[in-house]
């Protein structure tokens, strides 16, 4: 997929056992299952989906994807009412050509295809277009930018539309910039020094700089890339039938060079390292305080919202619930989205500073409060092992965060986890440290004190300077610390493992 005439290829491997007989049996059963999913409704004579109950669900869809980065002096929204409606003008050729779509193969055909324009004018609202520059990467056209500029001029809000053509980006190929290009960035500043009131709508499948030119926009709005109806999604919330709130599922940093990726990127001589390890995104932003733009799980609304009463109870040696009381303080229904982040204590492995691990949107009308439950199992407090080759969750105390986004935390809580007292055995190549957090491995190293204040054994040495060398050398090194006396601790430490382990 796409085909690639191997199926030859696949039954030869087969026959020879380089690939499971179940292995093939799985993949094909999926497509089985696919088929059967489907079979009830084309078994209906004239079956046809309806097309108008489907647009809605992308229209729906839409809505809550669109995430408001700013909006100073409440540019929006706007008044639709044509009694009252300020004079508008769009510009950006992204109003009546969206880009509702990824590029490449991701390419489908939509049912309709419903832009800003053509829901302004299903709607009765009155604007004044410009394109104001073409979706390519070719040069600015002087033409179009002195009549953006012109109708700009003659509007009291300019609604600018502006973000990534396809040429830009695609999978088949890594962009080496996050900026938008120049010629729209070099007409925003044209038509911010023209009009004042500019918000900026972005369409872009992958993230954009922001920094460098939100100085002329009041408001900014991120849809990313919306749909076949994009267009009737967009006028609602910039019109106001309804609020946004959708929440950024990834950061804006300042500069491309901020992202982790850019340390092994793009490679070297035919491969590429994936470096950064578990430290992704705001991961990697968060753990270490790096600047970024907007943080991941940002995101506006025309309403306001307060989080209290954050409270977290274990639900199991290693679960838990966590409980928290959203109130809409304004007089605007909307949505919010409480998002809960799990910070562990001191680890064994290199951890994030803290992750996502549940969230859910809740609707308030306004003034109303709901209290909000959400559900954390093993695996939201567990990390991936090589040691033990699985999911691993130790013991400890792990913070509870409860807020808005990875930076805007309301509160934060604390619950004690058992662990899953998952062990490795013991042997003279693990360290003296991985011998004290073992249970077994404790009462040994107890032992050798014990023996060692006796005079049985060579006292071990007892100061902080020695403790960083000691704990994390293998117990078969001690010799070089204690000469014959700490290849008979060793030997002891070995020996009575053996006894404890039976």
């Amino acid at each position: 997929m796409p085909p690639s005439y191997t199926d030859d290829q696949i039954v030869y491997a087969a026959r020879d056992g380089r690939i499971a007989p179940a292995q093939l049996d799985r993949m094909a059963q999926g497509m089985i299952d696919l088929t059967n999913k489907a079979r009830a409704a084309m078994s209906i004579d004239g079956y046809r989906f309806d097309v108008d109950a489907h647009d809605e669900v992308a229209h729906q869809a839409a809505i809550e994807s669109i995430v408001l980065l700013k909006n100073d002096d409440a540019i929006l929204p706007l008044n639709a009412d044509p009694a009252a409606a300020r004079k508008i003008a769009v510009i950006g050729e992204f109003a009546r050509t969206p880009r509702y779509q990824g590029g490449g193969s991701s390419h489908i055909t939509p049912t309709k295809m419903t832009s800003f324009l053509d829901t302004l004018a299903e709607r009765g609202i009155k604007a004044d277009f410009a394109p104001g520059f073409t979706l390519d990467l070719e040069p600015a056209d002087p033409a179009l930018e002195s009549e953006a500029v012109e109708t700009a001029k003659n509007a009291d809000v300019v609604l600018m539309f502006l973000g990534l053509p396809e040429d830009a980006e695609s999978e088949g190929f890594d962009r080496d910039t996050l900026d938008m290009p120049a010629k729209q960035i070099a007409l925003l500043e044209q038509v911010a020094a023209a009009n004042q009131n500019v918000v900026v709508v972005l369409s872009n499948g992958s993230v954009v700089s922001v920094a460098p030119w939100a100085k002329n926009a009041k408001g900014i709005l991120e849809s990313c890339l919306l749909g076949q109806a994009g267009g009737p999604a967009l006028a609602d919330v910039i019109f106001g039938q309804v609020s946004p709130s959708g929440k950024l599922a990834q950061s804006i940093p300042l500069d491309i060079s901020d992202d982790p990726s850019t340390l092994n990127w793009p490679g070297e001589e035919g491969h590429v390292d994936y470096g950064e390890g578990v430290f992704v995104g705001y991961r990697y932003y968060d753990t270490y305080g790096k600047v970024v733009d907007y943080p991941f799980g940002y995101g506006l609304s025309y309403a306001t919202f307060e989080i209290d009463d954050v409270a977290a109870a274990k639900t199991g040696a290693n679960t838990a619930t966590v409980t928290a009381t959203v109130t809409n303080t304004s007089d605007v229904d909307d949505a919010e989205t409480v998002q809960v982040y799990v910070a562990p204590g001191k680890a064994d492995v290199a951890r994030p500073k803290h992750e996502l691990k549940g969230f859910t949107k809740v609707f308030l009308k306004a003034g109303e409060s709901k209290t909000v439950t959400i559900d954390l199992d093993e695996r939201a407090f567990a990390y991936w092992s090589e040691k033990y080759n699985d999911w691993h969750v130790e013991a400890g105390e792990y913070a509870i965060e409860v807020g808005v986004s990875s930076r805007d935390i309301a509160d934060t809580v604390a619950v004690a986890l058992d662990g899953d007292g998952k062990t490795q055995p013991l042997t003279e190549w693990s360290t003296y440290g991985e011998w004290e957090a073992d249970p077994f491995g404790a009462k040994i190293v107890a032992a050798v004190a014990a023996a060692g204040e006796a005079g049985e054994l060579t006292k071990l040495p007892d100061n902080a300077m020695m403790r960083m060398f000691l704990n994390p050398m293998p117990i078969n090194s001690l010799p070089t610390l204690l000469g014959e006396g700490g290849k008979k601790i060793a030997q002891f430490m070995v020996d009575e493992y053996a006894k404890l382990a039976k």
